[in-house]
């Protein structure tokens, strides 16, 4: 079942998901989309969450025939995960200095509330919070601007979650590319009183560009990625909100800590690598082997 994705390259690593040959099912409220990379056995045409609704109500007689002929392969996503959990928890207690992705998204998986909200700007913000973030309750927790070709969500996005989600925590993960974009979004966010995290992951550049770069064209073949080094922390002291810059993981805990307690804006200036072969999810970029015409995401 395809649910509001319109089945694209990225989402599809260039076509081969899901497989030839599988019946797909189309929810989509926008009619051109179907059809147009993959073609589903049945579409759906409505708003996605009302169209899901419907199906729940009809298939309602037939839940416990379909929980028992699906018993079995809940059970082995249940048992693929636990195996990944223990792959990932290297990563996700990490001690590296600079501070490890892995290890902010292992600490905020240990420190924010069930039903907290993790906003993550466009670029590898939301792609490692995708990738490592867990989801502990139903319903909107992750919101994400990943796919809409653009970055600078960061922030304003934690604007608009605290406002609309009154008395949840709100985290943000943005890169100091996208902040620098909304960096004066801090004014506003303190005249309003906005009590929210934004962790600023600070790697000197446009970090999923710099990324890429390196694996498309080898160390040292950038262009137009790199920023210079700021200290945001004290940026942010100078705009009258609370600051803190974390360089060892060991001060990470305290700094989420602090930030979801507290009133007001709570910025943390996250010093990341600055090793364009390690600000990616993959293990080590320089051994992906990419073909002419691979667009990697």
């Amino acid at each position: 079942m395809v649910l509001g994705c319109k089945l694209g390259e990225i989402a599809t690593k260039r076509f081969t998901v899901p497989p030839a040959g599988k019946r797909i099912i189309h929810i989509d409220n926008v009619a051109e989309e179907f059809g147009r990379t993959a073609e589903p056995e049945l579409c759906l045409w409505g708003d996605a969450r009302e169209t899901i609704v419907e199906l729940h109500h009809m298939l309602e007689p037939e839940v416990a025939e379909i929980r028992a002929r699906q018993q079995g392969y809940a059970d082995s996503v249940a048992a693929k995960m636990a195996e990944w959990r223990v792959a990932a928890a290297p990563r996700l207690t990490s001690d590296e200095i600079p501070v490890s992705m892995g290890r902010l998204m292992g600490e905020l998986n240990q420190a924010m509330p069930a039903d907290a909200i993790l906003v993550a700007d466009g670029g590898f913000a939301a792609h490692w919070g995708g990738l490592l973030f867990d989801t502990k309750a139903p319903g909107r927790t992750f919101v994400p601007d990943r796919g809409f070709a653009s970055i600078g969500y960061g922030l304003p996005g934690a604007m608009g979650a605290t406002l609309a989600a009154e008395g949840r925590k709100v985290v943000s993960l943005t890169g100091d590319g996208g902040f620098n974009m909304m960096l004066g979004e801090l004014e506003t966010a303190r005249r309003l009183n906005l009590s929210f995290t934004i962790v600023i992951v600070n790697n000197a550049a446009s970090g999923y560009v710099k990324a890429l770069q390196h694996l498309m064209y080898g160390a040292g073949a950038y262009h137009a990625s790199d920023l210079a080094e700021t200290n945001y922390a004290r940026i942010a002291e100078a705009m009258g909100c609370r600051g803190i810059r974390v360089e060892d993981p060991a001060m990470l805990a305290a700094a989420i800590a602090t930030g979801l307690a507290s009133e007001g804006p709570t910025l943390i200036d996250l010093v990341v690598t600055r090793d364009p072969a390690k600000m990616l999810p993959a293990a080590d970029n320089r051994a992906v082997q990419v073909k002419k015409g691979d667009r990697v995401a």
